[in-house]
């Protein structure tokens, strides 16, 4: 007869509490959702994730935001005077979730009815009378591509090379998350491009997540946040200090860019900080952070101090992909202000940059200087397209996607008639 003294019952018991105890006090790790970098990979739900853009009687200029959400669930975000960026009017957008029906997203936003498919949205009023159509833009930020200065050091241009520490290089030509500089840095002007992954069913910080450690101790947050209300830890974030000043965030599988000036925090002979650390920083080429001094390092940011440090690209568990790197030394915030290139100054480095980016020849120079575009081409998205292809998804749209956030420059009013 066993009883709780028997040498094979107080073994498994002892075994049993140790058990209970470990799973008290380690539970087992959560199971991140899938993400992928590979167009062949999305889901149905990617070919109504995105932009739309275009006027409504009554309302005029309005921008549209579709996030995926996973297994056809959907987040739909309605903007005043048109997208982030891009005449967005300050005001709170209107949001909604909806799940998708007989392949289309339709929902209820305010005292309007949306219904998004074949790349477009369809508004209706109250009472069902057709209010008009939004079409779907691919956004791309004017700094995309842009080519480093003749004095500035060239961090990553598509191989590996000596500037870094830990660094993979895909065979497509892209930077993976988790490296760091060799170098140390004081003052600088930072250019980058970054994409984030596609992962519908993450959320909050497990969503894309990686970060630009700048000096190794304040966090430019990189983050999925399409779509998203503000925060201390989105997309743009100086991280957990500071949130952006608007959500620039572009969808998943965009390529995006952040443009930083940087001055580091002044210290005295004697070790005290006399001036705090400067940053402005634009992300898809709108100012995001204007001149804004940071009291304190961020997250898990090295202490301050009056020695440079590195630049780190964070590895959080999720596959964001880099290009483009590039570093100018030297105090940004002194001396005249540098003004934006005007949309042709754009041309020749997009149509020189992308073939080297694995888009199988697609050229953004394409359309820079005007609508060429026939009038009958409403652009290159089909809802029955798939798998799609980096070449397809990227290649020019019907006008005026390819003037995207060059801000002389308006929608005409719907239909577009050039």
């Amino acid at each position: 007869m066993l009883t709780s003294k028997s040498p094979a019952v107080s073994g498994l018991l002892i075994a049993a509490a140790a058990f209970f105890h470990g799973s008290t006090l380690s539970a087992a790790p959560k199971v991140s959702p899938p993400a992928t970098q590979d167009l062949a990979e999305v889901d149905s739900d990617f070919r109504y994730q995105g932009e739309y853009m275009g006027y409504l009687p009554g309302a005029g200029k309005v921008g549209l935001q579709i996030v995926a959400r996973g297994q056809q669930n959907f987040d739909v975000v309605l903007y005043g005077g048109g997208l982030p960026g891009d005449g967005w009017d300050e005001e709170e957008p209107q949001r909604a979730q909806t799940v998708l029906e007989d392949g289309v997203v339709a929902a209820e936003v305010g005292d309007l009815n949306v219904s998004v498919a074949r790349n477009q949205a369809s508004f209706s009023d109250e009472d069902g009378r057709s209010l008009g159509v939004l079409r779907k833009y691919d956004r791309r930020s004017a700094t995309i591509g842009l080519p480093a200065p003749s004095d500035a050091i060239v961090l990553f241009n598509g191989q590996e090379n000596d500037h870094w520490k830990n660094m993979t290089v895909t065979e497509n030509g892209l930077l993976e998350e988790g490296c760091e500089t060799v170098d140390a840095f004081g003052d600088f002007t930072l250019h980058l491009e970054f994409r984030l992954p596609y992962k519908p069913l993450g959320t909050s910080q497990d969503r894309g997540n990686s970060g630009v450690y700048l000096q190794r101790r304040y966090e430019v947050q990189v983050l999925d946040s399409f779509g998203d209300p503000l925060a201390f830890n989105h997309c743009g974030a100086i991280y957990r200090v500071k949130a952006p000043e608007r959500n620039m965030c572009l969808p998943p599988l965009s390529w995006q860019t952040y443009d930083i000036k940087f001055r580091a925090a002044r210290f005295d002979d004697e070790g005290n900080k006399t001036d705090n650390m400067k940053i402005t920083v634009k992300q898809n080429g709108i100012v995001i952070h204007d001149a804004v001094e940071i009291t304190t390092k961020t997250g898990a940011g090295k202490p301050e101090g009056p020695e440079p440090m590195t630049i780190l690209l964070q590895d959080h568990g999720n596959p964001v992909r880099y290009r483009n790197i590039w570093l100018k030394e030297g105090d940004p915030f002194t001396g005249s202000e540098e003004t934006m290139p005007s949309p042709e100054a754009y041309a020749d480095a997009h149509s020189q940059s992308y073939d080297s980016y694995g888009y199988g020849g697609t050229s953004y120079g394409y359309g820079y200087g005007g609508y060429y575009a026939p009038k009958s081409y409403y652009g290159p998205y089909t809802i029955d397209w798939m798998p799609y292809t980096w070449s397809y998804r990227m290649a020019p749209l019907a006008p005026p996607a390819p003037y995207y956030m060059h801000l002389n420059h308006d929608l005409p009013p719907y239909p577009y008639n050039w």
